[in-house]
């Protein structure tokens, strides 16, 4: 693979290869509203990596850390001299309630692919307006314990194969439901207000992870604002 093939990397998925999970819901006269974020499978990561360096174009390297799991994508390039290399990146996910190892490492694929452009135009998508239906596909409880189902938003042109990558923002996925307007989750208001105090703080987050702090709050990012916070208690006992 050379490195301009890299590009092919940040092609939109279909959405057989997305899954979703609801970043915050609640009731609101009568009615349950439910915002969804969208992700890729680490299926769908491997494939993309067959499909663009080759079966034998890419490897992994997977070591724990405490409760966390970190991944190493090496991706072999060759350049225009026909000399060759290998590109690394390392990211990492803590491991999960359910299937906690299988879990932690398929999230750590995930982000360090985001690294090298593999699904990364579904960070710029933000969450959208779930479907609240009987016959939903997913499953949801408001805090208050009223279940529903509901179904993933219709995702804008430009999220999926033969679009730009880069969602417009005033698709209709993004647009609130007539009738249906949120309210601001109190565990999303309260993370926040942490993380920001860590922000002013200004002995911790710099650079990049600061920036990444900034886009977490800005997305409504309650796992990222949560892992955010918990990287800066690291880092102060230290």
């Amino acid at each position: 693979m050379n490195v301009k093939d890299m590009e092919k990397f940040k092609t939109p998925f279909p959405e057989s290869d997305l899954e979703w999970r609801l970043q915050s819901c609640g009731e609101r006269n009568g009615k349950i509203w439910g915002r969804a974020l969208a992700y890729i499978t680490s299926r769908a990561v491997q494939d993309r990596l067959d499909e663009v360096c080759g079966p034998d174009g890419w490897q992994t390297t997977i070591r724990r850390d405490g409760d966390a799991y970190l991944c190493t994508l090496s991706i072999r390039v060759t350049h225009e001299d026909g000399t060759t290399e290998f590109i690394s990146r390392t990211d990492g996910a803590d491991a999960t309630d359910i299937e906690p190892v299988k879990g932690g490492i398929s999230g750590a694929v995930k982000r360090v692919a985001v690294q090298f452009g593999i699904g990364r135009y579904l960070y710029n998508l933000k969450d959208g307006w779930a479907v609240i239906c009987e016959d939903g596909q997913y499953r949801g409880k408001t805090k208050e314990g009223k279940e529903f189902r509901w179904n993933p938003p219709a995702l804008p042109s430009d999220a999926l194969p033969g679009g730009s990558g880069k969602p417009d923002s005033k698709s209709a996925y993004s647009q609130k439901p007539k009738n249906n307007e949120p309210v601001d989750d109190p565990e999303l208001i309260k993370q926040t207000t942490l993380l920001e105090s860590w922000i002013n703080d200004g002995d911790v987050l710099t650079g990049d992870y600061l920036k990444k702090a900034q886009f977490y709050i800005q997305n409504k990012d309650l796992e990222g604002i949560k892992r955010t916070i918990e990287y800066c208690k690291s880092q102060k006992q230290a």
